[in-house]
């Protein structure tokens, strides 16, 4: 039902203003619209309750929230909104009960309420359409600079070219970098997963879209079905009878087109040419909307993952990454991110996939042992079908997978080229917190080990010895008591109780020093020791260092101490010879003694010694060898360069 009550003819025209009710209820699905100024209802279509909150002159922007009115008796939901902008009109909607309205719809009930002192009054020195236009524009400008959706953005859209041309949808399709027509969410009021999966490849035939994208014309289609036959389903998933499809062209690039659909008549070339006055605003604030939202995305993954790489530089490990990954999984809009292990299987993930796994079998189809980036995805063909996209990055540490980094986005809407980049980025950064963690875990462990052996040092230096000492005075003892007492008397037994726990703690003091030095003693050999050495300076200095090592176990081990004095020694020499040696070949060879024990020589064929006296470096090496019994030995080669003999005895006899 619709009704106009006369007013003013200076001021009203009653057919603008019944069109105007029309189209802002086919824009808003509402049950009724009502158009009051401050004489009563201008117009009114649908089915209206009557009922209405008081009408206030409204400041508020555009996006600001719209408060509702509960009606239990109705059951419906009332909104009222008026403008100030010279405009005594105020717009009153019902919808069946509606909780929460939607953004899109809130900016289209603002929107409309602005447009409405243009929409309905009568004919002046400024035609109707100029002054739609104009409001069109001043509409789509402020949401330029505020809005904070593209949802938001098209709400005002469509109630700007809605109003203009009597249509009650719109929408718009944008190219993005894989060369897809995409349609932006809040388009046609459709769901967001439904815009997510409605796209088409800009060299597509018989689309709109497509069509219109590539030659830069307006095209009209009053009959969609009939006029452009290739997807029918999609026009009629859309609920789309009539359509306008005109490309918008930012700053001579073309962005993309903009849909304007069911007017109650067919479209016209005339309406075709209102459209177009009207579309350079809509590329204009579309491209800035996109852009903005953009840069505070990226803003968003800078923060996020600079958020990781601090809690990684103040320790944080890796499994302890949740927080992090939910808040990057955030930004990129994803269903779940899982953060895999390749040692272990171990996982951390955020989000929750599983109720979509049997559709996208995401987690199953993580593999940790994949060098490569690798993505898969399921593009919907048909209205409503489920579609979904992932992404799996490698964790590479040395050139070694350690981890995978796999990201789930439904409903289908491929990574943008910034968010790839984004989550290669964050896979450096967890890459940087397992070295962190392998770091520190070799840290506590180096620690851990260096303690046992501090501790079976002491022992052996002072609780040892001490029994070993005790031991020796009471076999003294024993044997100077022997021919002063009687054999029976009580005093031998004494001493020789005495002198077997001595020897029985002297045994489980050394069971404890073996069990100690045993444990905190890597399972590394010496040979890998050295080559690990070896391989730091090769890095530090930038040279490469010869190496020779015996096959198999013929090099007897060495116990702690001696083993990393000669360590030690053998990467003062090599480093002395890439500082003073000039450019040279260095060799390092590893032998065992003829005795228990081995050799280490390092030589080089640079310049030589040259006379020079002994640095403080080799000096204290001396000092350090000779304290384990072993020799060192600097001289000249023959041919030039210089030599480092170290001979290190083997293991120390034990204390008897």
């Amino acid at each position: 039902m619709s009704a106009v009550t006369p007013q003013d003819a200076g001021t009203v025209d009653g057919t603008r203003a019944l069109r105007f009710v029309q189209t802002a209820r086919g824009i808003l699905n509402a049950n009724a619209v009502t158009l009051s100024d401050r004489g009563g209802i201008v117009a009114s279509c649908g089915l209206p309750t009557g009922m209405s909150p008081a009408a206030v002159t409204d400041r508020s922007p555009l996006r600001a929230v719209v408060p509702l009115h509960q009606s239990r008796s109705t059951d419906v939901t009332i909104a009222t909104v008026s403008d100030d902008h010279d405009n005594p009109y105020s717009l009153t909607v019902e919808w069946p009960h509606t909780p929460v309205l939607e953004r899109r719809v809130g900016v289209a009930l603002r929107a409309l309420a602005r447009t409405a002192s243009a929409a309905v009054a009568a004919e002046g020195v400024v035609p109707v359409e100029e002054r739609l236009i104009v409001a069109g524009g001043r509409i789509l400008a402020e949401l330029a600079l505020t809005a904070e959706s593209v949802e938001e953005l098209l709400g005002g859209v469509t109630a700007a070219l809605g109003v203009l041309v009597d249509g009650t949808s719109a929408g718009v399709s944008v190219l993005n970098d894989r060369n897809f027509l995409q349609v932006l969410p809040g388009s046609f009021g459709v769901p967001d997963e439904l815009a997510a999966a409605a796209l088409v490849e800009r060299t597509e035939v018989a689309t709109s879209t497509a069509e219109v994208f590539r030659s830069g014309q307006t095209m009209l289609a009053n009959n969609p079905a009939v006029d452009l036959p290739r997807f029918p389903e999609w026009y009629e998933c859309f609920r789309v009878e009539r359509l306008i499809t005109l490309p918008m062209i930012v700053g001579g690039e073309r962005l993309g087109v903009v849909h304007v659909a069911n007017r109650s008549t067919p479209f016209t070339w005339r309406e075709a040419r209102l459209a177009e006055r009207l579309t350079p605003f809509i590329a204009a604030a579309v491209a800035q909307v996109r852009q903005r939202l953009e840069m505070r995305q990226r803003e968003e993954l800078v923060v996020a993952i600079g958020r990781a790489a601090a809690a990684i530089a103040s320790g944080t490990g890796t499994d302890d990454f949740a927080t992090y990954l939910d808040d990057f999984r955030r930004v990129l809009s994803c269903v779940a991110v899982v953060l895999t292990f390749r040692e272990d299987g171990h996982r951390v993930a955020v989000g929750d996939a599983e109720p979509v796994e049997p559709k996208t079998g995401f987690l199953g189809g993580i593999d940790a042992d994949s060098a490569g980036l690798r993505s898969a995805m399921h593009r919907p063909e048909m209205p409503g079908e489920f579609g979904w996209v992932s992404m799996q990055v490698p964790i590479v540490v040395d050139g070694e997978v350690r981890a995978t980094l796999a990201l789930l986005r439904t409903p289908w809407l491929p990574f943008r080229r910034h968010e790839r980049n984004a989550v290669r980025r964050m896979a450096e950064t967890i890459a940087l917190g397992w070295t962190t963690d392998q770091y520190l875990r070799e840290q506590a462990e180096t620690a851990r080990m260096k303690e046992r052996l501090r501790i079976a040092d002491d022992i052996h230096d002072r609780v040892a010895q001490l029994l070993f000492a005790g031991k020796l005075s009471l076999q003294s003892l024993e044997e100077g008591i022997g021919g002063e007492l009687p054999a029976d008397h009580p005093a031998h037994r004494d001493v020789r109780r005495a002198l077997e726990l001595v020897e029985r703690g002297d045994r489980e003091v050394r069971e404890v020093i073996h069990h100690l030095a045993s444990t905190a003693s890597p399972v590394r050999s010496l040979g890998e020791e050295l080559c690990t050495i070896v391989a730091e300076v090769e890095q530090q200095f930038g040279i490469e260092i010869r190496v020779e090592l015996p096959e198999g176990d013929s090099v007897s081990e060495l116990d702690s101490r001696r083993s990393a004095v000669l360590l030690s020694a053998g990467r003062e020499a090599m480093v002395n010879a890439a500082k003073h040696a000039g450019p040279c070949l260095i060799t390092v060879v590893l032998v065992a003694r003829q005795t228990n024990g081995v050799v280490l020589r390092v030589a080089d064929d640079g310049v030589g010694l040259r006379g020079a006296p002994p640095g403080y470096g080799l000096t204290a090496t001396r000092r350090k060898l000779t304290e384990q019994s072993a020799l060192m030995v600097v001289k000249s080669c023959p041919g030039g360069g210089t030599e480092v003999l170290i001979e290190m005895p083997g293991r120390r006899p034990k204390l008897a």
